[in-house]
């Protein structure tokens, strides 16, 4: 099946509308098209690795629940839009958001989808029972931090339903964000029944949830594929398209391209080595993905000290790095947080308003090894090669060739020794969230487009650090930043934020991360964002 991908317009918002024009979509599942669906099949390099709204903690699972649930509001490539909120207003002081649900909302069973479906789902991500790494997002609630640290009761959580039709948040503080934030799966409503009868297990498999979404899990196969259906409970059922989507999980980018050629996907990555044989046929689109290194700087762990960690930033020769190990199809970063998140004003970006470099783009070797002799002074060793330092990293074939070239670069430069382990995208997760890793390959794709969705990461006492960083100073600026009301000094409190935290070494930035894909001819509407999800097919449909 000839295949071609047509213009892919990306937008100052880094919207991407694949639009195109022969070839036959929905190639996977075992039965093919002989049931005349209109499905899409799109390739994963890793399995999400849970489908829980309150415990999603990857693009991945992002992507997907966008699919299956329905937020209060819902990002359509950068405009929020109401979903299971029809409208709300914002109080004076932009402390309390009343949001106005449809009529005749259901879960996909049939049930009554209420505003207490709402309360529960968002109480349960703020509940320290759930154990949710993304519980920080919970943070800007009225009493979040509290509920969250188990100091007061999920019910004083700033969330209430006044009737079955009205869901009432409040607050610590002004956020022109937070309506972009509840079009998030960690905002969307749970099965409070469900959730209680399968524990840990719900949403582990079809049978143990019910969807709120455009579509349901019809099937999932775990380690293989998980099959989307259209969801005939959905409020706006009308306007979705699509019969199926199935989300084929392909390790090897180059198989999902031999797939892609034999018409069994219909929208698949090129791996950088093949950048050049399909460059005629795909277009390059930013994803959003900020990638670094993550140091971890737990007390007994060697990279609490920070002249190491400065070492290993000046170490790392950037440009080299993206030609060896992305064939130059990514871009090389020295900063953390993403460029193109909204500067203070309309129509500008962050870093439009803050350009920033806050290590040489090639690297300095004669830097580097002062940093490291600095190092292990302080660290009592006496030759370079007493030094060792694990790197966490999944087990694809990119991640592997990504983690050689640092592991090259860094030894080379230092002496050092760099250990790579490799492990399921999946576990990966797990161990960072435990800290169990000196320094693991990971990134991020900010939940709404400010820079505070970096920065709030690294407070001392946030749920998702990680890496143990604190510095007050840091901590002063981000927190200070929720109540600062000019947008230009609220701005410049997280630039220099973010100037703190790489001072301090606090990651080794990398790269943004540029993709090049491509796309069955006749799939329309198909959309790819950098906020929250990577490929949006709600309202994608196949031409005749």
């Amino acid at each position: 099946m000839k295949k071609r991908l047509l213009a892919v317009f990306l937008t100052a918002a880094m919207t991407v509308t694949l639009m195109a024009g022969c070839g036959v979509p929905g190639g996977s599942s075992d039965e093919g098209d002989s049931e005349g669906l209109k499905r899409v099949t799109y390739s994963l390099r890793e399995e999400p690795p849970t489908l829980d709204p309150q415990l999603m903690n990857s693009i991945p699972s992002a992507t997907a629940a966008i699919h299956t649930c329905a937020g209060l509001t819902r990002n359509v490539e950068g405009e929020i839009k109401g979903d299971g909120a029809e409208d709300w207003e914002v109080s004076d002081d932009g402390l309390v958001y009343t949001f106005h649900l449809r009529d005749g909302l259901k879960w996909s069973d049939g049930e009554d989808l209420t505003a207490e479906d709402y309360v529960y789902g968002i109480q349960r991500l703020m509940d320290p029972a759930t154990a949710s790494t993304y519980s920080f997002l919970g943070a800007i609630l009225k009493n979040g931090n509290a509920v969250n640290a188990g100091e007061m009761e999920v019910s004083e959580l700033g969330v209430t339903a006044p009737d079955e039709s009205t869901v009432e948040i409040t607050l610590e503080h002004p956020a022109t964000y937070f309506t972009a934030m509840t079009a998030m799966s960690q905002f969307c409503p749970a099965r409070q029944d469900l959730v209680e009868e399968y524990g840990q297990d719900y949403a582990a498999d079809p049978d143990k949830a019910a969807y709120s979404g455009p579509f349901v899990v019809s099937e999932w196969k775990h380690g293989d594929e998980i099959v989307l259906a259209k969801n005939d409970q959905y409020w706006d059922k009308d306007s979705i398209n699509l019969d199926e989507i199935v989300l084929k999980t392909v390790a090897d980018a180059k198989t999902g391209v031999a797939m892609w050629e034999e018409g069994e996907l219909d929208i698949t990555e090129v791996p950088t080595e093949m950048t050049d044989q399909y460059a005629d046929q795909s277009e390059f689109v930013f994803d959003g993905a900020n990638d670094y290194l993550a140091l971890n700087m737990s007390e007994g762990r060697i990279l609490q000290n920070k002249n190491l960690r400065l070492a290993l930033n000046y170490a790392v020769n950037r440009e080299e790095y993206i030609q060896l190990a992305t064939n130059g199809v990514y871009e090389p970063n020295t900063r953390y947080v993403l460029p193109d998140v909204n500067g203070s004003e309309e129509g500008t970006n962050y870093g439009e308003e803050f350009p920033y470099e806050a290590f040489p783009v090639a690297g300095d070797v004669d830097q580097a090894k002062e940093y490291l002799n600095a190092a292990m002074s302080e660290l009592g060793y006496s030759d370079p090669s007493e030094v060792v330092i694990e790197l966490l990293t999944t087990d694809t074939d990119l991640a592997k060739k990504q983690a050689e070239v640092l592991q090259d670069q860094i030894q080379e430069a230092l002496g050092i020794t760099i250990e790579i382990r490799q492990v399921t995208y999946k576990q990966r997760l797990e161990m960072e969230a435990d800290k169990d890793f000196d320094m693991v390959f990971t990134g991020w794709v900010p939940d709404y487009p400010d820079a505070y969705s970096y920065l709030e990461l690294w407070l001392t006492d946030g749920s998702y650090n990680h890496t143990s960083y604190s510095n007050p100073e840091y901590d002063e600026l981000v927190i200070g930043s929720q109540t600062e009301t000019d947008p230009k000094a609220r701005a410049e409190m997280l630039f220099q934020a973010e100037q703190i935290f790489l001072q301090d070494a606090g990651v080794v930035p990398l790269q943004l991360r540029r993709i090049q894909l491509l796309v069955n001819d006749n799939i329309e509407n198909f959309n790819v964002y950098f906020v929250g999800y990577n490929y949006n097919l709600v309202y994608a449909d196949i031409k005749e």
